[in-house]
């Protein structure tokens, strides 16, 4: 994971080959780190990873050593949380469309639940 808090330069991230959108010429890819980056300015201990096959998403560090995983698998962009070992503990759903590429409409629709879900800020 491409793990991104205060300090640190989000032009370190890793090169990857990724596939233009044609809607916005920005990637899956470009869309998700740019939300880490958006949610990091924030506060949020966040980040981007490739889950592989071709499946991106949002991590957030949760307070109790688990993540936070913010992805776009169905319809809205959703969630599972998953404790310090790996195991699932819960999900959360937003109304937040998954072809949506307004970053600060997906940091708005993702910020507040991941708040009320334990995820860690560094600062409000």
């Amino acid at each position: 994971m491409t793990r991104l808090g205060p300090g640190l330069d989000p032009a370190a991230r890793d090169n990857r080959l990724i596939m233009s959108d044609t809607k916005t010429g920005l990637s899956e890819d470009e869309i998700v780190d740019a939300v880490a980056d958006a949610l990091v300015r924030l506060g949020f201990a966040a980040g981007s990873q490739d889950t592989g096959g071709g499946i991106n998403c949002v991590v957030l560090e949760h307070k109790d050593g688990g993540e936070i995983v913010w992805g776009t698998a169905d319809v809205n962009w959703g969630a599972v949380i998953n404790d310090e070992n790996g195991d699932f503990v819960s999900s959360i759903a937003s109304s937040c469309s998954s072809e949506t590429q307004d970053i600060e409409a997906i940091v708005e629709a993702i910020k507040g639940p991941s708040l009320n879900n334990g995820a860690v800020i560094f600062h409000t």
